[in-house]
């Protein structure tokens, strides 16, 4: 019965203990000063007690609210004698209030919490350094100091402030540049949550930083050359509005960048560096741009397209500046390697000794494997041009960089589908022949990569047909920039670039052709019924006929129109119907979709789409015929009813049909080039990678 009993009692005080924290936790959040007051006047040791199952004391709670307000009430309910244990308590993440109250931009609110415990008691000048010091840096279970912390939530006003009170007595600011379990420093922090501003202002005050590196060995640099997000290069906007949005756009914040500036009160000129930028309201601006921004910033109050383009711009005018400052300490470009093969092709491989090659390699890949690319081949990878760009303007001579596995910039790119970084290094004519001619150590050419499917995303193209004419007018854009002769290469597999390209490329062959095919049936049977549809309409005219077999309404202006549209729809149908019957009964190899099948499909489609065009407007005259509409808006119905399909055939299969048309009309473009005499270079399209 005792025991009974000792259970009974147990669970009725932690019952109670429940109660409490769920009663302070809901009056806290609903800033309940009285409450607060009353209940903790007399009970300031109830304030240290945990009210969350994250270990949160109120203090805990108030400051990562970012309540001031509630702050300072709290504080002083506390006895001044007790006052500085409220920094140092911790949660279960051992993050202390200071921890937690730098996830918010309050400045104001860190700085009365720091005056309001560190006064309290009247400590010397000597010891209200130590304990400040202490305090800044003091460390979490990640061992994140407030600083590291604040740079991680991107808050610019809390990073400076905390820089301020760092150094402002002489602090070491290089206790806070890492954090210990990963290497992590604050610059690789703020640039992983894509907090460019931030980073921007500590690379320009601590330049140091840019050459820090993390446990796996990797700057700032390799995070950033890994962000397609943050580029307009590597990222996407969805169509050409977006676009148009994007250019008009000025690359300022919208929002004047308000939150990240000290408070008034605790601005220090002296701490900082450089030119502030121009906010549209700062001299230097003219009238017309204010005007002009005033308008945008009403915009896109109300549009979100416009406020979600616009952070876009700025993540990426912020993330070039920030790739700018770090490419002036990269030097990774200058760590020699050179690669196993030299530029004498191959024509024959012997089996066995390849087979002892390639092994090495593979060990050698795996020795090598905990070292990171450098910047310039990973920016290259992810196709981020203007990382790729900044590097070759400020050391143009990293164009000629061999990585560990044997490969130049042009392997990569081509490797990897990075048409742009691709077109950069190419116009760089000077150079562009000596990589051209680089083979890596697995014996691979650029055009070996180009026909290789490894890191082969799918392409921009949107049907399995255009996806292998795209891989294969890749293919020969590569082989145009190669020596002819290197097309006779072999790799280490005794592979040449042709030999690996159909090798690698066989599923995809395979789903071009099913597509193609059932496409091609489909379209078919359309053609078939409108051209059955158009037969029948020209033997049961409108109105009936005489006797004499002639129509009756054949004085009327509109039967000549229906005759002629009814005519132009039986053989545009037809026409398609043969054009798609030749594509099914076609080989469909290859060379099949480099140019026939893309050119057949676009004229099928167009005479397809006309015929179901024409068709409809037969209808329409069929009805003006014969149904005499009086009033105004049953006529105009009517008409919308008969082009309603028009308009919803055309906007399904405008996209489609445009994107053949424009793969035939490149196609006769390249046969005038290549066959007619004179210079017809004006008419080359350029690849649409």
């Amino acid at each position: 019965m005792g025991m009974e009993k000792e259970v009974i009692i147990s669970k009725s005080e932690m019952n109670n203990k429940f109660h409490d924290m769920i009663v302070a936790y809901t009056k806290l959040l609903a800033n309940d000063f009285q409450w607060l007051e009353a209940t903790y006047k007399q009970n300031h040791e109830a304030l240290f007690n945990p009210i969350t199952v994250c270990g949160d004391t109120m203090f805990h709670v108030a400051a990562y609210r970012g309540s001031e307000a509630m702050l300072q009430t709290l504080v002083e309910l506390v006895p001044q004698t007790k006052r500085r244990e409220v920094l140092k308590m911790k949660n279960v993440y051992g993050n202390t209030v200071l921890h937690e109250l730098v996830t918010t931009a309050q400045a104001e609110a860190a700085d009365l919490l720091m005056k309001e415990v560190l006064f309290s008691d009247g400590l010397n000048h000597e010891d209200y350094i130590r304990e400040r010091e202490e305090i800044l840096a003091d460390r979490n279970k990640l061992g994140e100091t407030p600083l590291f912390r604040a740079v991680e939530y991107g808050n610019m006003s809390m990073v400076k402030y905390l820089a301020i009170q760092i150094e402002g007595m002489g602090g070491n600011l290089h206790k806070h540049y890492t954090r210990d379990h990963d290497g992590l420093s604050i610059l690789h922090i703020a640039v992983i949550g894509q907090h460019f501003d931030t980073a921007n202002w500590l690379v320009e005050r601590y330049p140091q930083l840019a050459t820090y590196k993390d446990n796996n060995g990797k700057t700032t640099l390799h995070l950033l050359a890994s962000m397609t997000t943050s580029f307009k290069s590597s990222s996407f906007l969805s169509g050409l509005f977006e676009e148009f949005i994007y250019y008009c756009l000025p690359d300022e914040a919208c929002n004047g960048d308000e939150s990240d500036k000290l408070p008034i009160a605790l601005h220090n000129k002296d701490l900082e560096q450089g030119e502030p930028s121009k906010a549209p309201n700062q001299p230097g601006h003219s009238k017309g741009f204010k005007w002009y921004y005033s308008v945008l910033q009403c915009l896109k109050s109300g549009w979100k397209k416009i406020d979600r383009v616009w952070g876009q711009k700025q993540l990426h005018t912020s993330a070039i500046k920030l790739a700018r400052h770090l490419v002036r300490t990269d030097t990774s470009w200058f760590q020699p390697h050179q690669s196993e093969e030299d530029d004498t092709i191959c024509l024959e491989r012997n089996d066995d000794k390849e087979e002892e090659k390639v092994k090495k390699i593979a060990a050698a890949k795996k020795e090598k494997s905990s070292e990171p690319d450098t910047p310039l081949f990973i920016a290259a990878t992810t196709g981020i041009v203007e990382i790729v760009n900044e590097i070759l303007d400020k050391y143009p001579q990293a164009i000629e960089h061999i990585n560990k596995s044997g490969q130049n910039i042009l392997h990569v790119a081509t490797l990897y589908r990075t048409y742009k970084v691709y077109d950069l290094v190419v116009k760089k004519k000077e150079k562009k022949n000596r990589l051209v001619r680089g083979i890596d150590n697995n014996g691979c050419t650029i055009l070996h990569h180009a026909a290789d499917t490894v890191y082969y995303r799918g392409g921009t193209k949107p049907t399995p047909a255009l996806k292998l004419q795209q891989e294969l007018e890749w293919f020969e854009t590569v082989k145009n920039e190669i020596p002819g002769h290197f097309t006779l290469h072999r790799n280490k597999n005794n592979m040449t670039a042709d030999q690996l390209f159909n090798d690698r490329h066989n599923d995809k062959l395979q789903d071009a052709q099913e597509w193609v095919k059932n496409t091609s049936e489909s379209c078919s049977t359309v053609a078939v019924l409108v051209a059955g549809v158009v037969f029948a309409a020209a033997y049961s005219a409108p109105g009936g006929f005489h006797d004499s077999g002639q129509p009756i309404l054949l004085e009327r202006p509109l039967y000549s129109f229906f005759t002629v549209m009814d005519v132009a729809g039986l053989a545009s149908s037809l026409t398609s119907v043969v054009i798609f019957l030749s594509i099914l009964t076609s080989s469909l190899e290859y060379k099949d979709f480099e140019n026939t099948i893309p050119r057949n499909l676009s004229l099928g489609f167009t005479f397809l789409f006309f015929s179901v065009t024409t068709t409809m407007l037969t209808f329409t005259a069929t009805i003006l015929l014969l149904v005499h509409l009086e009033k105004k808006w049953t006529a105009s119905l009517t008409y919308a009813a008969a082009f309603l399909p028009i308009c919803i055939f055309a906007l399904f299969q405008f996209p489609l049909y445009y994107q053949y048309f424009i793969v035939a009309v490149k196609g006769i473009f390249n046969f005038i080039r290549k066959n007619m005499p004179g210079n017809w270079e004006f008419l080359h399209i350029k690849g649409d990678f």
